[in-house]
């Protein structure tokens, strides 16, 4: 059985905080190895990114079980108002606060959502939110912040990343599900010279 895992979307979501990271499990892997993605949301209807692509949900959360994920993504939201009243989308993180949960990869300022749903009880973690948001949002805790481009709380399975990181954070992802990955996996292709014959492609 293919791995899964499940990209939870909403109003603005990013899309290229979380490219690196799910191009690798459909693109980079052999055949065998590639991931089943799968998105969810409160209803059925289209989904408008940050940059205006309009994304159909595969799922709702109510068809859900946690239990057919191996990593559950949470992607970056410009405003986070439009998601952090979503109660469907918050009772669903809820029952993720179990000790068998998948793990969760959460960039940007989605650590909200998790906070909101109790999932960053006494768990360290970063975020892409404003210092008077943190203040001032009764389940954020300055205490708990690492103030890191992106931390993996290993004890309670969570990885967050703050949005410019969406490099670090798909590889921090990618090094707690077993792969063996360098550090400069993205790092882009000005960093070696290519000669003609390495930029020619043929089909076999």
């Amino acid at each position: 059985m293919k791995n899964k895992a499940l990209v939870i979307i909403y109003p603005g979501f990013s899309l290229y905080e979380i490219n690196c990271l799910t191009s690798y499990l459909t693109i980079s892997l052999e055949e065998k190895d590639i991931w089943t993605i799968e998105t969810a949301a409160s209803t059925k209807d289209p989904i408008i990114s940050e940059d205006n692509f309009s994304v159909n949900p595969s799922l709702i959360f109510e068809e859900l079980n946690i239990n057919d994920y191996k990593l559950i993504i949470l992607p970056g939201i410009i405003d986070y108002t439009k998601a952090i009243d979503d109660t469907k989308l918050i009772k669903f993180l809820k029952k993720l606060n179990t000790d068998t949960r998948p793990l969760i990869s959460s960039i940007s300022s989605s650590p909200i959502l998790l906070a909101k749903a109790g999932l960053l009880k006494d768990v360290q973690f970063t975020a892409g939110l404003y210092e008077e948001t943190i203040e001032s949002f009764p389940d954020l805790s300055t205490n708990q912040l690492t103030r890191t481009p992106v931390h993996y709380d290993r004890e309670n399975n969570i990885i967050t990343a703050i949005g410019f990181a969406f490099r670090e954070f798909a590889i921090e992802t990618l090094k707690a599900l077993n792969y063996d990955v360098q550090d400069t996996l993205f790092s882009g292709t000005l960093l070696k010279k290519y000669s003609k014959e390495e930029l020619i492609y043929r089909m076999n």
